[in-house]
């Protein structure tokens, strides 16, 4: 049920009623973006959204965080090029609070000198953090060669130089220009009742003065009229690859055909690109198609992150299939699996509050009309394989291709092979197809809204043959259903002699069965808008599903395949090997995952968590199909075997199928294993250099196991420290400015696990990041956490985890771990007891217990610090 209204200041309200979950979620669209900026403005409005969280009229710095996360909310915000997005998600009992602090940071901001300052350097460190990713660098190369002399070249997070200049008075100036009533709208999604929302919606939001609009005309963007290649020299080990053609606004009326085909091309591992350049010969680490569509003209883009060495190679691929989609329609299967996964959209959007907002709030800022999707279905629908071919013909050209290459390797020979593949496509577009291509007939077949129906259950436990054991949870508010098969093992399991085994077995299990082969599984998946894959960790392995309840048994067979006729193809193997490899050799592009290899080798020395997942480039090319089988034999056994089912599933089917799951595994014994831990006799500090813009710094101790009993006290410590009404948050980065990114991190395990936190900032504020971190430690040990604190911190962790369970997937997730470990299934949907019984006293006893045992603190960037 949805209700549209206007207030009299100009703000557009949208309500929409979802009474699946005790949960609301408020977003205000304000139609500005980057690209709304004039010279010298650029990043302001990401400036903006990061200010309005540091002080209103009624609240001060950390106090929104604050009030929203001890109400069991959490907020966030983020700026495009189009528009900027405030949210709050919080439970139906705090739907005040949400409106109320949105309100108060739309309407009344102080944007005070001092937090100004402070909030520079936040973001200066956030552009840091972009400077040391590959895909940002990447895409920045790109946008900025398309849409030269447009807005859209420009990074949404502006320049450096602009973030130190900006001025109280012309952040204030620029927010009233652009941030009023009749330049937003707001979207509240959940379990409310629309006549008292509209009431608090007028109380909330009625007072907003109604501003002058600055009318803002973006420049139009000039079409790419020549073929443009451009290569740069880069820091990363990976070579990235951008194809782009200019391509039309959301509003064109080639989009949907556009986003058909950017999905057969390459999303999805059956699309052709996929299938091609990464799987049936690993040419590529990865590789896609996608059409972006914005306000103003978009960009047609395939990408690739590949050794430099494999360019050629892949040109050539993408070449041909470029060649093909212009001359040949797609064929039947195709066009189905495209529409069915673009239609399925609407579907999995409906899982949660903020899904349901997300696609209306998109739907009515670019369209105007937050249920267009019903006219985007009637074109999707009415789609024919030669429309596909038509846009293919008109979009794909060599005459306004731009090619962008971001490598390590800067020479000619990149230009002159990027040259050569735009010459051999004009020749190869031009030149007549060897035969005139079939026509497709083609009716799609339209997905369905509706569910069996039901109220959701309680959780049902059913011992299916020895030692197997089923655990069923129907909830029915939407078609989809997520199913979890797992078995203790994991990197516990994996024989020391082999590094890398458990992580090889999770993709390779995938490859294929007695009964499907890769790419007939892949397309079986795909064409259902489905999700199948193998997951590994330390301590478990495992299979998760999810679909759309109307393909239960279709999806039933592929992953039984996958579970009990696993063949592990000696190619598939071959072609892991060579991407893990290139993922190991990549690893100086990705710092702080060094950082925790560093923090968790050292700390958990001598036992299976010290180890790497992905083992070493000696270790993985030593593994053999054996090997696999060994493993899996050794695992995947009725006796170790839990599967979960929730949503809306048909109950008799899966008892039914998962007895004769349980018949075709072999019995096997459940995996029992214990491990010896050295004691931590000193602390260790420790350096890796990486020559980026920033430092990584993980620091840590060992902290409890998955069953302890003061694990949900640990979770508290862990809230008190986290969100942005945090300690950690509030400290370091809101008034010393250390960094964009700050957290405390926690594992539980078998024997324990670890306690920390994680910050990313410059080299020269590690020292006082480090000294920063213990502080706020030692202060849980020498200070009881006020209760104010204390009641925040349950609220914080309460809240979090019912927005979580809102996904069928979390719901399963929880249900399996729980009880593979040892627990009560319920013991992780039914928490809200456990944490707010937790006292300040044991939090402090807890913490001195953590805190005087020995630290390993690992730093990676391009200072040593020690």
């Amino acid at each position: 049920m949805s209700k549209k209204f206007q207030l009299k200041n100009g703000l557009k309200v949208l309500l929409l009623e979802s009474h699946k979950s005790p949960v609301i979620s408020v977003q205000m669209w304000v139609k500005t973006g980057s690209a709304d900026e004039k010279k010298n403005e650029e990043g302001i409005s990401h400036f903006i959204e990061h200010l309005v969280f540091k002080g209103t009229r009624k609240y001060k710095v950390g106090e929104i965080a604050a009030q929203v996360e001890a109400s069991g909310g959490e907020l966030n915000a983020y700026t495009s090029f189009d528009q900027t997005v405030f949210y709050v998600t919080i439970s139906k009992q705090f739907s005040d609070v949400g409106l109320d602090v949105i309100s108060e940071m739309m309407g009344f901001p102080t944007f005070d000198a001092t937090e100004i300052d402070n909030e520079r350097e936040v973001v200066i460190e956030e552009i840091k953090r972009g400077q040391d990713s590959l895909s940002r660098a990447g895409s920045q190369m790109m946008f900025s060669s398309v849409f030269k002399g447009h807005p859209y070249a420009i990074p949404v997070i502006g320049y450096e130089k602009n973030i130190r200049k900006f001025t109280p008075k012309k952040i204030a100036d620029f927010f009233h220009s652009r941030y009023v009533p009749r330049n937003m709208f707001l979207v509240v999604s959940g379990d409310f009742e629309s006549a008292e929302m509209k009431q608090k919606v007028q109380k909330y939001f009625g007072e907003f003065k109604d501003y002058k609009l600055r009318k803002t005309t973006r420049p139009k963007v000039k079409p790419v009229k020549k073929t443009q290649v451009k290569v740069e020299k880069s820091t990363f080990e990976q070579t990235v690859a951008y194809l782009a053609w200019p391509a039309p606004n959301v509003k064109h009326k080639d989009v949907s055909a556009l986003e058909v085909m950017s999905l057969i091309l390459g999303q999805g591992d059956s699309s052709r690109l996929v299938h091609s350049l990464r799987l049936e010969k690993p040419l590529t680490n990865s590789v896609g198609s996608y059409a972006f569509t914005p306000q103003d003209a978009g960009v047609l883009a395939i990408s690739m992150g590949l050794n430099v060495e494999n360019l050629q190679e892949s040109l050539a691929k993408i070449k041909e299939h470029i060649v093909e989609i212009v001359n040949n329609p797609p064929s039947k299967t195709e066009m189905q699996k495209a529409v069915t996964n673009l239609a399925s959209e609407q579907i999995y959007s409906l899982e949660t509050v903020d899904g349901i907002a997300r696609k209306a709030g998109t739907l009515e800022f670019y369209m105007g009309d937050h249920e267009y999707f019903k006219k985007y279905l009637k074109q999707l629908y009415a789609l024919t394989p030669e429309d596909i071919s038509r846009v293919a013909k008109k979009y794909f050209s060599a005459d306004n291709l731009t090619v962008c290459v971001l490598s390590k390797t800067e020479n000619e020979n990149i230009k002159k092979t990027c040259q050569a593949f735009t010459k051999d496509l004009k020749t190869a577009l031009k030149a007549k197809p060897s035969k005139k291509s079939k026509p497709v007939k083609f009716k799609p077949q339209k997905l369905s809204l509706k569910t069996t129906g039901g109220p959701a259950t309680d959780i049902e436990e059913i011992a299916i043959g020895p030692g197997v054991t089923l655990l069923l949870k129907a909830q029915k508010e939407t078609p989809t259903v997520s199913v979890r098969a797992g078995f203790l093992g994991g990197l516990r399991a994996e024989p020391t002699t082999t590094p890398g085994l458990t992580e090889m077995f999770s993709r390779v299990l995938t490859g294929g069965g007695k009964k499907f082969n890769e790419t007939e599984l892949n397309h079986r998946i795909d064409e259902m808008a489905a999700g199948l894959g193998a997951f590994a960790g330390r301590n478990s392995v495992g299979v998760s599903m999810d679909y759309l309840s109307v393909y239960e048994e279709k999806m039933f067979e592929v992953f039984e395949d996958v579970l009990t006729g696993p063949i592990f193809p000696s190619e598939v193997l071959e072609r892991e090997k060579m991407i893990i490899k290139n993922q190991i050799k990549s690893r100086n592009d990705n710092p702080s995952q060094i950082a925790v290899l560093q923090f968790m080798s050292t700390l958990f020395d001598g036992h299976p968590y010290s180890r790497d997942m992905m083992g070493s480039q000696e270790s993985v090319d030593k593994i053999q199909t054996q090997n696999l089988r060994d493993y899996y034999e050794k695992i995947i056994a009725g006796r170790n075997l839990t599967l979960t089912v929730v949503g809306d599933f048909d109950r008799s089917f899966w008892v039914d199928q998962a007895k004769k799951l349980a018949q075709k595994l072999p019995q096997g014994e459940k995996f029992e294993s214990s491990f010896p831990l050295k004691p931590l006799k000193q602390e260790h500090y420790l350096y890796q250099e990486s020559k980026k813009e920033q430092s990584h710094v993980i620091m840590g101790v060992r902290g409890l196991t998955i069953t302890d009993e003061e694990r949900y006290q640990l979770e508290v410590i862990q809230s008190i420290l986290s969100g942005q009404g945090g300690r950690l948050f509030i400290e370091l980065r809101d008034k010393n400015s250390l960094a964009y990114s700050v957290a405390p991190m926690r594992m539980e395990g078998l024997e324990t696990g670890y306690f920390g936190a994680y910050i990313g900032c410059s080299p020269e504020k590690v020292k006082k990041a480090i000294s920063m971190l213990k502080a706020e430690f030692q202060k849980l040990v020498d200070t009881k956490v006020p209760e104010q604190e204390l009641l925040r911190a349950q609220r914080y962790i309460v809240g979090r985890h019912d927005i979580d369970l809102q996904r069928k997937s979390a719901i399963s997730n929880s249900i399996l771990f729980d009880r593979i470990y040892g627990l009560d299934p319920r013991e992780g949907l039914d928490v809200a007891e456990k944490y707010f019984s937790v006292k300040a006293a044991d939090l402090q006893a807890l913490a001195a217990k953590l805190f005087k045992q020995h630290f390993v603190v690992s730093v990676v960037g391009p200072q040593n610090p020690f």
